[in-house]
């Protein structure tokens, strides 16, 4: 928890209810362990999960490769036979191998070519805070952040607003709002459920933490004042030299 902590803040996120809706998100995801999605699943689970037929269910009941390929190929970027090598991986589950490319960029990492590098807790947790930085950003730009009270990813005033909003991200930022709030009482897969239980803990653990860390970073009235202590003190000095 404290690494994606850290990167929050590092890449600017300084709300305590932001980092800990992330952090739940996270816990029922990957469990704070980056991994690869697990696509060895039942018929009635691929059922539940990708709301497929009974008879194609059956036919790729623990088959994760051809799964992969049947649920993620040829989509967002990837070949065909693409969809189990682009699968989800890291702490928020990156997948397709147009965003592989897309968060490698801005992480300047390759991942596209070694796509297990997302399992790194280190890539893992930069990609994570960069997919969620970018998708609060599309939900203000599409003009849903607001339905969650907010106005940026440092404006959450509550822990379950925050929560609703990184959920949304991580669902697709596609969603409509209404679907996303509807998960709190109607979640057959458990995720909204399991985050929002979560949530509270993770921001007593947070609030501490992130205030300490804002509060000793320079800002920018204080490294004004400490330029102009030593330009003070500078002056001082010449002017004491300078008496005969």
């Amino acid at each position: 928890m404290a690494l994606i902590k850290d990167e929050a803040v590092k890449g600017g996120i300084t709300n305590p209810y932001s980092i800990a809706a992330i952090l739940s998100i996270v816990s029922k995801e990957s469990k704070f362990i980056p991994q690869s999605e697990n696509l060895n699943y039942s018929a009635k689970r691929l059922q539940e999960v990708f709301n497929l037929p009974s008879s194609r269910a059956n036919q790729l009941a623990g088959k994760p490769k051809e799964t992969g390929d049947a649920i993620y190929g040829g989509r967002y970027g990837n070949a065909k036979n693409e969809g189990y090598k682009y699968r989800g991986r890291g702490f928020n589950q990156l997948t397709f191998k147009s965003n592989y490319a897309d968060f490698g960029k801005r992480i300047n990492e390759d991942i596209v070519s070694n796509p297990d590098k997302v399992n790194d807790p280190k890539t893992a947790a930069k990609v994570l805070i960069e997919f969620n930085k970018q998708g609060i950003n599309s939900l203000k730009n599409s003009g849903k952040l607001s339905a969650y009270n907010s106005t940026g990813i440092n404006d959450f005033k509550n822990a379950e607003d925050a929560t609703l909003a990184f959920y949304h991200v991580t669902a697709g930022t596609g969603n409509s709002v209404a679907y996303v709030k509807g998960l709190k009482s109607q979640d057959k897969l458990g995720g909204m459920t399991n985050a929002l239980k979560r949530v509270g803990d993770l921001y007593t653990y947070v609030k501490t933490t992130v205030t300490t860390t804002v509060k000793n970073k320079p800002g920018r009235t204080g490294v004004i004042l400490g330029l102009l202590g030593i330009a003070i003190y500078v002056l001082i000095k010449t002017v004491k030299k300078a008496k005969p």
